[in-house]
């Protein structure tokens, strides 16, 4: 963010606070002096996708859709202002159709969110935003690291046509990390024909565990995802949780990659109130492609995952 560039402002057209939080530039002594516990920011990058691109819009149409909402949580009896310190530290300078360098910019001003304290909430963008965020997660890491992936896809790929830094390799780059082991690593919500055979074997073989929407459907959103928790929190000092929002069935996400036979928006935040109240070191949401959406439905639901999630972590603290 620092110093950004004129022409990452013309693409992206500025940023206002996701609810209004004020601006703080992703610099550590910039936070501390915030007194930030949460901090926002955008990934706005999709230069890797391969199917209905737009993700790049994601972080401004989030905090567009923000400001419908307020601070106080009706299901949870919560005000995070009185909870908690949310700044948002507006976007990173992606460069387009440059992967390895847009998340190493990421990764720098992560760190520095993480440095000081600040949990970070990041914006997508496509789902390469995760390999950032566990990148800097496993940077500063004090011992083995738990992952929770709500997707429709495995994205489990070990590259495509070459190349690794992709958004169906979010999983598989992160569990690169010495920090992220399989055993800890699960996916919640995989479904459909969207998932190519190689990367079932891919998850199978290195033993990270799947939960399907058939697996929901038999025991129920809430049991799966107490179990989820359990596995990823099993031995580890922190969890970094990614929702991308196609986990949605498709009349719920018609922004991004809407696939049928999804989970509901109603089972998605009975699971977040597990994940929030089991706790997170980081998460992410991604995905989000404004212009096939109209409505805004897509924006307003990303909105709710993230206040959900922080709604039930505060509750429980």
């Amino acid at each position: 963010m620092t110093d950004e560039p004129t022409w990452s402002g013309v693409l992206h057209a500025g940023v206002h606070g996701f609810l209004r939080a004020p601006l703080v530039p992703p610099q550590a002594e910039a936070l501390r002096a915030a007194g930030a516990t949460h901090a926002v920011y955008g990934i706005p990058f999709d230069s890797t996708t391969l199917y209905r691109t737009g993700s790049m819009h994601g972080p401004k149409a989030v905090r567009d859709a923000s400001v419908q909402f307020v601070p106080y949580h009706y299901d949870y009896d919560v005000d995070l202002t009185e909870r908690r310190t949310l700044v948002d530290c507006g976007d990173a300078a992606a460069l387009p159709g440059n992967a390895a360098r847009t998340l190493d910019i990421a990764q720098g001003d992560l760190e520095q969110i993480l440095g000081a304290g600040a949990v970070p909430i990041l914006l997508g963008g496509e789902h390469t935003v995760t390999i950032a965020g566990t990148r800097a997660l496993a940077a500063q890491a004090e011992g083995p690291l738990g992952l929770v992936v709500f997707d429709t896809h495995l994205d489990t790929a070990t590259d495509i046509g070459g190349e690794e830094l992709t958004y169906c390799a979010p999983v598989s780059r992160t569990l690169d990390l010495e920090a992220f082991s399989p055993a800890n690593a699960v996916l919640v919500g995989v479904h459909g024909p969207a998932n190519p055979r190689e990367e079932r074997e891919w998850a199978e073989r290195h033993g990270v565990t799947v939960f399907s929407v058939a697996d929901i459907e038999r025991r129920g959103i809430v049991a799966v995802t107490e179990e989820v928790m359990a596995i990823a929190g099993r031995d580890t000092t922190g969890v970094y949780v990614s929702v991308d929002i196609d986990v949605l069935d498709a009349a719920y996400n018609p922004g991004g990659a809407p696939e049928p036979g999804g989970l509901t928006s109603r089972e998605l935040f009975a699971a977040l109130r597990v994940v929030g109240t089991a706790g997170y070191s980081a998460f992410d949401v991604v995905e989000i492609a404004p212009q096939y959406d109209p409505a805004g439905i897509t924006a307003i639901t990303a909105c709710r995952v993230i206040l959900d999630l922080l709604a039930a972590a505060a509750a429980a603290t």
